[in-house]
Order: C-alpha cells, then sequence, then structure tokens
C-alpha cells in the first residue's frame, strides 16, 4: 500500500512550469477522455458531488480550459469540452507524467518492464472486478 500511495504522490507532482493542479487534472483528463459531456456526468465520473465540479468548471472555464455549450438535447443543461489552451495544458502535464515514468524505467530490463506491465494490468483489472462486485451486492 505504502509504495502503491508513493507512487501515486510522485506522479501528482508538478513538475518545473506545469501549472495544472491535481484537481484540475484528472477534471481535464475525464473530459478529454470522454468528449463533450454535462456537468453532472462528469460529477459521476470524477466521483465528486455536481456543486463541487460546477465550482471547478467555473474555474476552468474563467481560466480558459475548457468551453461551454448548450446541450442540444435539454437546453436547461451545458455541456463542457476542453479548450485549445485546456488540450494543451493537459498535454504538457500527460507528457510530464510519462517522462518522469519512463526516467524511472529507463534501467530497467525489457523482461523486468514486461513482468511489470502484466502484473499492473492484473492488480487494476482484479481491483476493478471488486469493485464492481461490492457496488452490485
Amino acid at each position: 500500500m505504502h509504495a502503491l500511495m508513493s507512487v501515486g504522490r510522485l506522479i501528482r507532482q508538478r513538475s518545473s512550469g506545469e501549472t495544472l493542479d491535481t484537481g484540475t487534472f484528472w477534471i481535464l483528463k475525464t473530459i478529454a477522455a470522454n468528449g463533450s459531456m454535462r456537468v453532472t456526468d462528469l460529477a459521476t465520473c470524477v466521483n465528486l458531488d455536481a456543486s463541487t465540479v460546477s465550482r471547478h468548471v467555473a474555474q476552468l472555464h474563467q481560466g480558459g480550459l475548457i468551453v461551454r455549450a448548450s446541450d442540444p438535447v435539454d437546453r436547461r443543461a451545458q455541456r463542457v469540452r476542453l479548450s485549445a489552451d485546456g488540450e494543451r495544458q493537459l498535454n504538457a502535464a500527460l507528457r510530464a507524467r510519462l517522462a518522469l515514468l519512463e526516467r524511472g524505467l529507463d534501467s530497467w530490463a525489457p523482461e523486468d518492464l514486461e513482468q511489470l506491465d502484466r502484473l499492473l494490468t492484473r492488480f487494476v483489472s482484479d481491483i476493478d472486478r471488486e469493485t464492481k462486485d461490492s457496488e452490485n451486492r
């Protein structure tokens, strides 16, 4: 548990010049993965209440990282998507995290990397299955 939490903490740390805080990163990453989405759906995806996500969305919109538009199905609702600047900053943050991982694994033998990939993939799958199973109980 300590090792996993340490890896997460290290990856979440901002590198020099990075402007996105952890919360902003995950919200932008979720929007990028799902495309244009309603704020309520975004809240569900990031496991936060809608009022919290609405505040984040207001800040992201004010900062020029997302664009709001009326939902074509329900004009009372809004959809959000990444702006060009939001995409640029998210991609820079993703590149910084990837570079950190690459530097950390640079000296690993190819077979060790394959084993790590296989075991982490299995671990994530097992945790995901357990999470879904516990929700259905």
